[in-house]
């Protein structure tokens, strides 16, 4: 603790103690943090008391419908909270779209001379994807607001200020530092991308709340905590603020994002990928799917593409590519270099607003069974895409047993997926993966492209 002081002593050179600096930030911070509580109203129909309690011998006499009388509807209400944070003097607060999802009622409660003052507030945008939204503050007044930072300059060891209203504690000030950034995590199954962890202490209520520098800059929006108690264990992660700067003004004046669409389903490389496609290095993103009519198969990508760059910007990922597409218009057109059976190629797409995928006629096959490696495969039939829920413009073989300790367990496959090709050979019935498995060497790698609960996966394992 004692090099913590010294060295704090430089960097505020007029030697302000460390816990002022904290109380500098916090204070000015609270003044702008807001209390949100977000109304669901819904009605439901009272219970009926049937006659004679339910006796079995109503329905037999006089029918199912008899005794249905009109019903009495109760209202209900239920309420979330949250916290935000002004932006503006005019009274626009930013928080996460999953404070505010589904409500009718709005209201912020702020700090005013040491009295709590609350606003009706209204929604102004909103975007699922990035968990943003932006409400307004429905008053004519200024209010104090937060200045937005940068950041892409944060870096790991940062000091940073939570502020919020964990349990509906409101105006409550953590602090610690930037853990880590990063690029994907998941918390109660939902997938998170390009997330700040902190040590701060963030816990339900929190969300929506800013994340502050020791400048009283916001650089992240308090978003989820991994706890598996339920209570803060230490790991807390913020929506980076450049990324809500990036579409504030779309939901200010439109209400939300319109994002270029490209029309592809995609994953990461690996390095079994990498040498099956012939590709030198590990990255770019593999089409898993081109969604049928999308901009993607208009302008000629295929499935097992891998894009490396659009408009010369290099694509290390598939959230690379995700980002890189985001940030495009609809109607804009972009260039793709992608890989394909070992070539590169070039294409120029118009990007598209997201669309719907088209079904096609599926063909029948009658059903046989083979095994290769542990996996027990079978020719499709009506019966099997029905039980698995495969969807009706694929074919290939669907497995129905995966033995244990198998190859194929520990290439992660599972009954009900369904091969539709390995190491880039198509296959279409069991004829197809007999011929095809009889080539393989599993110790170079194999390459699985199946569809799982109907989702289109590679899967890569290497064999001893």
């Amino acid at each position: 603790m004692i090099y913590l002081i010294l060295l704090l002593t430089f960097i505020y050179p007029e030697n302000v103690p460390f816990s002022e600096v904290i109380r500098k930030v916090a204070n000015e911070a609270k003044r702008a943090t807001v209390n949100i509580s977000a109304v669901q109203i819904w009605e439901e129909e009272e219970p009926i008391y049937r006659f004679f309690f339910g006796d079995p011998f109503e329905e037999f006499f006089f029918g199912p419908d008899f005794f249905d009388f009109p019903r009495r509807k109760r209202r209900f209400k239920t309420e979330a909270t949250g916290s935000g944070f002004i932006i503006s003097e005019d009274g626009y607060v930013l928080t996460n779209e999953h404070v505010i999802r589904g409500a009718q009622e709005i209201k912020v409660t702020l700090r005013e001379g040491g009295k709590d003052k609350s606003y009706d507030a209204e929604i102004v945008g909103k975007d699922h994807e990035t968990d943003v939204a932006v409400i307004k503050i429905k008053a004519k007044r200024k209010f104090p607001y937060l200045e937005l930072g940068d950041s892409d300059k944060i870096q790991v060891g940062d000091w940073v200020v939570a502020i919020g209203s964990p349990f509906g504690l409101e105006q409550t000030v953590t602090c610690g530092i930037i853990s880590a950034i990063r690029q994907k995590v998941v918390i109660e199954d939902k997938v998170f991308e390009n997330m700040i962890q902190t040590d701060a202490a963030i816990n339900r209520g929190n969300s929506g709340g800013p994340l502050v520098d020791l400048n009283g800059k916001v650089i992240g929006i308090n978003t989820a905590i991994y706890a598996p108690t339920g209570v803060f264990a230490g790991i807390g992660f913020a929506i980076p603020i450049n990324l809500a700067k990036d579409i504030l003004d779309d939901l200010i004046s439109k209400g939300k994002v319109e994002r270029g669409w490209l029309g592809v389903y995609i994953q990461d490389v690996d390095e079994v990928i990498a040498k099956q496609f012939g590709l030198k290095e590990v990255k770019g993103a593999l089409v898993n799917k081109v969604v049928p009519n999308s901009p993607a198969e208009k302008g000629g990508v295929k499935r097992g593409d891998i894009i490396l760059e659009v408009d010369g910007k290099e694509v290390k990922d598939s959230l690379s590519l995700k980002r890189l597409i985001s940030g495009k218009e609809p109607g804009e057109k972009v260039k793709l270099k992608v890989l394909r059976e070992k070539r590169i190629i070039n294409l120029k797409i118009k990007l598209g607003r997201r669309g719907k995928e088209v079904k096609e006629r599926f063909v029948e096959r009658g059903r046989k069974e083979v095994e290769w490696k542990g996996i027990v495969v079978s020719n499709l039939n009506e019966e099997l895409r029905r039980f698995f829920s495969i969807p009706d413009d694929v074919d290939g073989v669907v497995v129905i047993r995966i033995k244990e300790g198998s190859f194929g367990e520990m290439a992660g496959l599972l009954k009900g997926d369904l091969i539709r090709g390995i190491n880039q050979r198509e296959i279409s019935d069991i004829e197809d993966f007999k011929e095809v498995t009889k080539r393989i060497d599993t110790k170079e790698g194999v390459v699985f492209d199946i569809i799982r609960r109907g989702e289109p996966l590679y899967l890569s394992v290497i064999g001893e």
